[in-house]
């Protein structure tokens, strides 16, 4: 896990979980932090080895579910779509921990994607499946003080127990 842990003391990345973490401050919601990113990292992978892909290399499951929501915080500041912008951010930091083209192309590819939405359905990746499912599957909603306010609390699989 040496290009992961690599990722996890890029300069960049820290400095993007900083700028989440500032303007989740007084989110009540679910926040993007770095536990966030650990538990869809593991999820992402524990998904990939029950399907049976065992094409995809820990390290890349781990590499999509740290990096997929670096973004978010340009889109607290601007309404740009974050998974979009986060793939874009996650391309440098990808270079400088050492993954090959085609690693960084499936990575960036599920990260653009993880917010599942309809006109990307028929070009999915089984990385890009496992990451946008392991995002919703980390919210632990039935635990949630907020979840009455939530709109996105109908659509977690975890709204009702735990699953995962």
């Amino acid at each position: 896990m040496k290009r992961i842990n690599q990722i996890l003391n890029n300069e960049q990345y820290c400095l993007y979980l900083l700028k989440n973490k500032a303007l989740e401050e007084y989110r009540q919601f679910c926040r993007h932090d770095l536990e966030h990113m650990l538990a869809v990292s593991r999820l992402t992978y524990l998904l990939l080895l029950e399907k049976g892909s065992t094409a995809i290399s820990k390290e890349v499951a781990y590499a999509a579910g740290l990096l997929h929501d670096i973004g978010r915080w340009k889109e607290y500041e601007d309404g740009t779509d974050h998974a979009g912008y986060s793939a874009c951010l996650a391309g440098p930091i990808l270079t400088e921990a050492g993954f090959a083209v085609e690693e960084k192309e499936i990575i960036l590819k599920a990260i653009a994607q993880h917010r599942h939405k309809e006109q990307d359905e028929e070009h999915r990746s089984p990385l890009s499946e496992a990451l946008h499912r392991a995002d919703s599957l980390s919210r632990l909603c039935f635990q949630c003080s907020a979840a009455g306010a939530c709109k996105s609390v109908k659509t977690r699989p975890h709204r009702q127990g735990l699953q995962y």
